[in-house]
């Protein structure tokens, strides 16, 4: 793995697409190391594609299964060093604006909604620290947002919270391909 060749801005998409629809487990039995990303197979293709070549640039062998219960496709990763390099407890605070806007853009494409309409986009994770960060950091470029506590559902196990972004965001040089991606 090779993770020079990609940006800051990359490297966030890369951390805040896994917080979204990622999922990392380390199989003691096999002492395999796993990453994967689920993502909807029909809705979705565009980053699935940005996805597999971003993996392929930090030079990963992505593997993709069609999950024949759902419209989902999996994209699966063995990498110890990437696992490790994912594994850390980050906090965005600790990162710069470019990789700010790439973890935005990541978590936008994995868990958001645009709606050009209404002119918001909306995020909805249950993960209400990671939110907060984000809403400092897009305070901090004067990009308006809030966070909302989502009415729970029966089956909703833990809180779920709502954030609305300004539709400002996609005048940013960002990632995000359902913001409509902006940055070449």
């Amino acid at each position: 793995m090779n993770i020079k060749n990609i940006s800051q801005k990359e490297r966030g998409y890369l951390f805040g697409l896994l917080e979204g629809d990622g999922y990392k487990v380390y199989d003691k039995k096999s002492r395999h190391y796993q990453i994967e990303f689920y993502l909807n197979s029909v809705r979705d293709i565009k980053i699935i594609d940005f996805l597999v070549r971003l993996l392929k640039k930090i030079e990963l062998n992505p593997n993709l299964y069609q999950d024949k219960r759902y419209d989902c496709k999996r994209i699966r990763v063995y990498s110890k060093e990437f696992f490790n390099l994912i594994n850390k407890n980050i906090s965005i605070k600790e990162f710069n604006k470019d990789f700010k806007i790439g973890f935005v853009s990541g978590i936008i494409d994995s868990e958001g909604h645009v709606n050009n309409k209404k002119h918001f986009i909306m995020v909805i994770n249950t993960n209400k620290k990671m939110l907060d960060e984000c809403k400092h950091f897009l305070a901090s470029i004067k990009i308006n947002s809030n966070i909302s506590l989502r009415k729970p559902s029966l089956k909703d196990k833990k809180p779920n919270y709502r954030m609305y972004i300004s539709v400002k965001f996609k005048s940013l040089p960002h990632l995000s391909i359902k913001a409509g991606y902006t940055y070449a």
